[in-house]
């Protein structure tokens, strides 16, 4: 696995807040946050600038609570109605890294990378994000890419 010090532009999102349990109850958040967004985005004309992406700002050991959206442009931020937010993900400086496997299996590389960066010397802060590189449906559970980026404050 191979950790990289990034500095990002930045990054306007939009979104949908979601919380559950750590369990198999995430795969359905997740699902239903994606249809909302993505579904949004099909009736209003935007062009997604990523693939989907879960957004972390905090960590609460006993409910998961993040937002499903997509990276897009500052004009698209700007259409969101009801449900759907927009926000921005500060560039800046960031350690990322790309998680090869199970979705079930992220936290073992979240755990590796918050570990080389206190062995470093290097501050992670929040947000935390994951970008989903390929769908699930059409790729083996063992050979799903999901970047993951940390905030270095």
């Amino acid at each position: 696995m191979e950790f990289t010090q990034k500095d990002l532009p930045e990054q306007h999102y939009i979104y949908v807040d979601r919380e559950c349990g750590y369990g198999p109850e995430i795969a359905d958040a997740m699902g239903s946050a994606f249809g909302e967004v993505f579904g949004f985005v099909q009736k209003s004309g935007i062009t997604p600038r990523s693939m989907p992406m879960t957004v972390y700002l905090g960590m609460d050991p006993k409910i998961l609570r993040f937002r499903g959206g997509v990276a897009v442009s500052p004009e698209d931020a700007a259409k969101v109605s009801g449900n759907i937010k927009a926000d921005t993900l500060a560039g800046g400086a960031t350690m990322t890294t790309v998680h090869v496997g199970p979705y079930d299996r992220m936290n073992e590389t979240h755990r590796a990378m918050w570990s080389l960066m206190e062995a470093e010397g290097i501050k992670g802060t929040m947000p935390v994000w994951e970008v989903y590189i390929d769908d699930p449906g059409m790729v083996e559970a063992d050979k799903l890419r999901t970047e993951i980026y940390c905030a270095i404050g």
